[in-house]
């Protein structure tokens, strides 16, 4: 049975007030935390040990790239960096730290959303925050490691490119690319060139631009000689599974020069396994 009583009792308007300032309060805090989200630290807001006057400036702990021209910053984008964290070991799928160089750039006068498979167009255009793709699309800048502890990155395919998952930008979400959205790559692709230093720091942009104004602080400038050595063509992939019958690459490799000497084609295939291992370790 309803209890009439209860329906028939008048409403409490002090009550009332005070559920809509508590509910007030609950939907300014969820703001609050919203914002304090966006913010969220990735990294260790860690001072860089020198800085670009010239060049790129990527800050992994606030997820923004710098572009710098005499020591004054000329644009900025939000990125999206690797999900899995900083590293450079290989098959980690991190986002190496330390200085890097623009070796090549790929895509110029393709239109945005053009997916590309190993630097090349296919011909395949995906809108933005397509369903079920998350391919490399619109631009592809290169880049090669120049510190010891960072070399394999030209090998690992550590790029700027661009994604159709823009609505991850501002977050780590990649496999240890840096990604942009494809009207901020289309736009930094035409900013830099071959050799432009790109350092990637794990501290926010606003360490970052307080160690560009301390005249002391040492900067990063590529000599010419280094700049020629970077290498011009995408890391090339070793076929270490590929038969030839029963035999290995390196055997058929050696069996196709059979006019060669037999200790001239042992030479040359311990060259080819050596290389090989160089390049799985990398």
């Amino acid at each position: 049975m309803i209890n009439v009583h209860l329906l028939s009792t008048p409403v409490n308007h002090r009550s009332l007030h005070y559920l809509f300032v508590g509910a007030l309060l609950v939907a300014c805090s969820l703001l609050v935390s919203c914002k304090s989200w966006g913010k969220q630290v990735y990294a260790p807001d860690i001072p860089p040990r020198a800085v670009v006057r010239d060049g790129v400036a990527i800050t992994l702990s606030d997820q923004k790239l710098t572009v710098f021209s005499g020591g004054k910053k000329v644009k900025d984008y939000s990125i999206s960096s690797s999900k899995f964290g900083i590293g450079a070991t290989v098959g980690s799928r991190r986002t190496p730290l330390g200085i890097h160089a623009v070796t090549s750039k790929t895509g110029e006068g393709q239109p945005k959303g053009m997916v590309f498979k190993g630097c090349r167009p296919t011909g395949e255009v995906v809108g933005v925050d397509a369903a079920g793709r998350d391919p490399i699309v619109t631009r592809v800048i290169q880049l090669a490691g120049l510190e010891s502890f960072n070399r394999n990155s030209f090998g690992r395919r550590i790029y700027i490119h661009g994604t159709p998952e823009e609505r991850f930008i501002g977050r780590p979400a990649s496999y240890g690319c840096i990604r942009m959205k494809s009207d901020d790559i289309v736009d930094l692709f035409g900013r830099v060139r071959r050799g432009v230093p790109v350092a990637i720091e794990s501290c926010t942009q606003e360490t970052y631009m307080k160690a560009e104004a301390d005249l002391t602080k040492s900067s990063i400038e590529l000599p010419t000689a280094v700049v020629a050595s970077l290498p011009k063509d995408g890391p090339r992939l070793v076929p270490t599974r590929k038969r030839y019958g029963r035999r290995s690459y390196a055997r058929g490799a050696r069996l196709a020069g059979s006019r060669k000497s037999k200790f001239s084609s042992r030479k040359s295939s311990r060259r080819l396994v050596s290389t090989r291992k160089g390049r799985s370790r990398r």
